[in-house]
């Protein structure tokens, strides 16, 4: 896995390494030459425009320009921060080492204070860097509307300008770039919506900072190979059963796939709890699968507790609906289960109805696993959408806390946290945005949970294995086309 960094993260790494005995000059001007590397290789560099703020960000850009220039390069810098009265850089205004870097700058490079972008080939974003926390405005502002509409490509130095590093949000205005080269690490703004969008190309690069303690990490394909092994002296009693309590009268396709998915996704057995009106759609949909039917007009908690008591996850939610029977059938597993429970869709709508105390008891007797998309979450949690859209990963990592358990926030990226660690997914594509997505993705989770890995592996590798068949799913059958039984097909690759 790769770490992920916040701003914070990032601004302590680099305190870190100064201390340690790294020069912050030397540091800038590591990040400079990585960033001329990737301009010089991906761009054409005939006369480059360096947009430079009067931060460090804006010093990475001046100590390119130099360098630029002393390879014989055309450079020229625009500079956007504070101006003296007669319309000059203020250095007075300027960060320690951008001002350093300013004095450093060979008298041969024009310095500009309004647009000038005559025969210029490339432009370099060093205006704001990863430190923006509010809105955009005034002659920055007016700087990055001119350059997107000029039309030229754009290389950003760690992140675009106007971007949010730690959310993804778009603050006022942001400069698209055609390649970002992120400084020493990913942060979660070049990763989450709308800001992944914007930083075109991303190259990560070593300055050797590096921080002690990550604030998330990205999933990576690799990642599958920690699922607990398959021995090859195992019997289906070995990789666990899985009960699924969805499926109502009218919603048997939701049962269906969350039971086939957990099947596909490895588990020895799967169990559904099934209204007696279901029992021949799912024998001939899917005979592999055990049934116990039940009367939907009378809820008989015996016979409940019996299959839970049977099972080794809990996969409830999915279609189940929202009427009392539900509502009990959500009570008694909540009361009575031990072993983990992946609660999804109509199971989190019937939990937003319930006190927060009662929904999440500080101790519970089994691990409990949280699957809601933004909507849901925001029902559960009490957020509205626009709330929880505006710092996902520290929601995320927030409400896991709150709630006792692990949490799959869904979305098109999609956050993993157990409330200590934050997991970041950015496989998947647009055509897994279908009915039926999130039931095969919650029977994937409880069949992870059910062979044996940890609640929060299971769910963090549920999520990327289902994102990952989505993808091999969307080479067979497109992105328009894809439905979500192409994703279960698609498991059958990825976990070979």
């Amino acid at each position: 896995m790769s770490d992920l960094l916040t701003s914070a993260a990032m601004r302590a790494a680099d305190e870190q390494t100064i201390a340690a005995g790294t020069p912050s000059q030397v540091l800038m001007e590591r990040a400079a030459q990585a960033a001329l590397e990737v301009l010089q290789k991906e761009f054409d560099t005939t006369r480059v425009l360096f947009l430079c703020g009067g931060g460090n960000n804006g010093g990475d850009g001046l100590a390119m320009a130099r360098f630029f220039a002393e390879q014989g390069g055309d450079a020229r810098v625009l500079y956007v921060g504070t101006l003296t009265t007669d319309e000059q850089p203020d250095t007075n205004a300027m960060s320690t080492e951008c001002a350093r870097q300013y004095a450093l700058l060979p008298a041969h490079i024009p310095v500009d204070t309004v647009w000038r972008a005559e025969s210029v080939t490339a432009v370099v974003d060093a205006m704001l860097g990863i430190g923006l926390s509010r809105p955009v405005e005034g002659r920055i502002r007016e700087v990055i509307r001119t350059a997107a509409d000029s039309g030229l490509p754009v290389l950003a130095i760690d992140i675009p300008s106007g971007v949010h590093a730690d959310t993804g949000a778009v603050l006022g205005a942001a400069l698209p770039a055609a390649h970002t080269v992120a400084i020493a690490a990913l942060k979660f703004g070049h990763l989450l919506y709308p800001a992944t969008t914007l930083c075109g190309r991303i190259t990560v690069v070593d300055i050797g900072v590096h921080a002690k303690k990550a604030m998330g990490h990205l999933m990576e394909k690799s990642d599958l190979s920690s699922l607990p092994p398959r021995r090859p002296n195992a019997h289906k009693g070995t990789f666990g059963r899985v009960l699924i309590i969805g499926g109502s009268v009218g919603m048997s396709g939701a049962g269906y796939l969350a039971a086939k998915a957990a099947l596909r996704a490895g588990a020895g057995l799967v169990e559904i709890f099934a209204p007696t009106e279901n029992r021949v759609i799912y024998q001939t949909q899917l005979p592999e699968a055990l049934l116990t039917l039940y009367d939907p007009q009378h809820f008989d908690a015996t016979l409940l507790l019996s299959a839970i008591a049977r099972a080794d996850a809990i996969a409830i939610g999915m279609g189940l609906s929202q009427n009392d029977f539900a509502g009990s059938a959500v009570t008694c597993v909540l009361s009575h289960a031990t072993v983990p429970v992946v609660a999804d869709a109509d199971a989190l709508n019937l939990l937003a109805r319930i006190p927060a105390p009662l929904a999440f008891p500080k101790k519970r007797s089994f691990p409990l696993i949280l699957t809601p998309h933004l909507m849901e979450a925001s029902r559960l949690f009490g957020l509205s959408v626009p709330e929880l859209a505006a710092d996902l990963p520290g929601h995320t990592r927030r409400l896991a806390q709150a709630c006792g358990g692990t949490l799959v926030m869904k979305d098109a990226r999609t956050l993993v946290s157990d409330g200590e660690q934050l997991f970041l997914n950015a496989f998947g594509n647009s055509g897994m945005a279908t009915g039926g997505s999130g039931d095969v993705l919650a029977g994937v989770i409880a069949s992870f949970a059910a062979q044996g890995a940890s609640p929060t592996d299971a769910a963090r590798l549920g999520v990327l294995a289902h994102a990952l068949a989505g993808d091999a799913a969307r080479e067979l059958h497109g992105n328009h086309g894809l439905m979500a039984s192409d994703i279960i097909d698609g498991l059958c690759s990825v976990l070979e």
